[in-house]
């Protein structure tokens, strides 16, 4: 097949390491005292080590993780480098920590098995996030085929798994895009509708065959509480036989829910302009359960941090109609939005959206009546509550809040219904 499409060679050739670099780049910190406190899909925005209770510390440890990626460094390489200066701020080996709570529980720290784990598993989930990405963008794969590694060390489940092929739009990949645990080695490899003719492989439907249940994922040892996390898997067999491929606790997201794919659905919306099936494709993607969840994630980790990292959520795709006479179409929302100086005198106004409003915002985007602002020009969705939110000329989300005045607004005709 010849082409000069450069998402289709990425696609073809290679890991994609730049589409990975850019993956760890975007996530932001988030310091926690146990990998259960994250949910799987805030996991691929913000970057995170259980019991890491330092930021400088986390921000060695991320630095390190993306100078392997930029510049292809071994395991024994990102070790060797990390180890001494872990060990000089004190985080290795087994010590005892003092959680925010004042609780003690003696924990392991830095250590080379440690080190280990970091280093494959976020690589792996970048290197996957950004063939994930070329693949998405490359109209000439339509096809993606699970590939495991087979030799002693792999999972019989995912090993079950080996050479299935799915579109690359199947719920599948919503939660069983690799690593689908620690120390995963498996990875998915595009096909186009040619390859897959050729080497006659069958294309599989996940519709049926995936089932969700709720799983134990630790205890903590000092007040007995027992961590719970989602855990999706597939029947590799027919007629259901075969084995179930479990993912681990913790792992089961998508790259779907990364900063990535942000750029990604704005690029497809905007292609889609004027051809209504392409654009509600992109408006199911952007409320599909992996980006809904990854929104709580971008939320709950905001609130929790309480600082502005310049991390960004989609929240809605903007009516045809208007994105047409718009700068965008993808609408975006800044964490200083929800944590921000804005945020904050909106707060001590009594007018801010709370925590479980921001949560809700994006499910109630597609019923929202729209409003042009004749005065700023801004557009203006009004939500249930009482909200609104305000998107300015440029397509940018300005703001959100509470407005006791809307009524009035509407009445005086300075706010028309679009």
């Amino acid at each position: 097949m010849a082409t000069r499409d450069p998402a289709v060679l990425r696609a073809l050739f290679g890991m994609e390491p730049e589409a990975a670099v850019k993956y760890l780049e975007s996530k932001g910190l988030r310091v926690t005292e146990r990998w259960q406190e994250m949910r799987d899909e805030a996991q691929a925005r913000a970057f995170t080590v259980a019991h890491v209770a330092r930021l400088d510390v986390l921000q060695d440890l991320r630095r390190g993780v993306l100078d392997a990626a930029r510049e292809g460094k071994t395991l024994r390489q990102f070790s060797d480098e990390l180890t001494p200066l872990l060990q000089s701020k004190g985080w290795w080996g087994k010590q005892v920590v003092v959680d925010s709570e004042g609780g003690a529980e003696l924990v392991q720290l830095g250590s080379p098995h440690r080190l280990k784990t970091i280093y494959q598993t976020n690589l792996q989930s970048a290197y996957m996030a950004g063939r994930m990405q070329t693949a998405m963008e490359a109209e000439a794969f339509p096809y993606l085929q699970y590939v495991a590694i087979e030799d002693g060390r792999t999972r019989p489940s995912h090993a079950a798994l080996n050479g299935q092929v799915f579109r690359k739009d199947d719920p599948i990949w919503h939660t069983h895009t690799p690593p689908n645990g620690f120390n995963c080695r498996c990875r998915v490899r595009p096909l186009t509708a040619g390859q897959v003719r050729r080497e006659g492989l069958t294309v599989h439907e996940s519709e049926g065959e995936l089932e969700t249940r709720t799983v134990e994922a630790g205890t903590d040892p000092r007040t007995g509480e027992v961590f719970v996390a989602e855990q999706t898997g597939i029947r590799t067999g027919s007629n259901g036989q075969g084995k179930m491929m479990w993912t681990d606790p913790g792992f089961n997201s998508s790259p779907l829910a990364g900063h990535n794919f942000d750029k990604v659905l704005l690029r497809k919306a905007q292609a889609a302009l004027g051809d209504d099936a392409a654009y509600t494709d992109v408006q199911r993607v952007v409320t599909s359960a992996p980006r809904l969840r990854a929104w709580d994630g971008f939320v709950g980790n905001t609130f929790a941090q309480g600082t502005t990292q310049g991390q960004t959520m989609t929240l809605g795709v903007l009516p045809a109609q208007l994105a047409q006479a718009s700068a965008a179409s993808v609408l975006f929302v800044e964490d200083r939005l929800l944590v921000g100086a804005k945020a904050r005198r909106h707060a001590s106004r009594g007018d801010a959206p709370t925590r479980a409003q921001w949560e809700a915002m994006p499910r109630q985007m597609p019923a929202a009546r729209w409003y042009r602002d004749t005065e700023t020009g801004n557009l203006v969705a009004e939500l249930p509550e009482g909200l609104y939110v305000i998107v300015s000329p440029a397509g940018a989300v300005d703001s959100a809040y509470r407005d006791a005045q809307a009524a009035r607004k509407i009445r005086s005709g300075r706010w028309v219904l679009v």
